[in-house]
């Protein structure tokens, strides 16, 4: 579903003009809207599962809140970081891609 944004956002020759244009804003921003669903719904069925109820509205405030700002912050984040590698790499897309689809793994199985 959102298979393009991340193979655009771990693009490194995306320029930074293209990043923050107004279409990549727009897909990161409804990505990060609907993650923050999905998980805030995983954690209040996790707390209903264990504890018979769902978190209260001040928890699921600070949730929403704190989830949002770390993914939209990790999009932009992730991409300096795939500038780094790429670069490290000697400007070598196959090796920089290599490495970053091992790292996306890990830290989704980590998660």
């Amino acid at each position: 579903m959102f298979t393009k944004l991340f193979l655009q956002t771990t693009n490194p020759n995306l320029s930074l003009h293209e990043l923050f244009s107004a279409n990549m804003t727009t897909q990161i921003l409804i990505s990060d809207i609907f993650h923050t669903i999905i998980y805030t719904s995983f954690f209040n069925l996790a707390n209903y599962i264990f504890f018979g109820k769902i978190l209260s509205n001040t928890i699921n405030t600070r949730l929403i809140i704190s989830l949002f700002i770390i993914m939209l912050v990790g999009y932009y984040a992730r991409f300096f970081h795939v500038k780094d590698i790429y670069n490290a790499y000697n400007r070598n897309l196959e090796k920089t891609r290599n490495h970053t689809d091992k790292l996306y793994i890990s830290w989704l199985f980590i998660a």
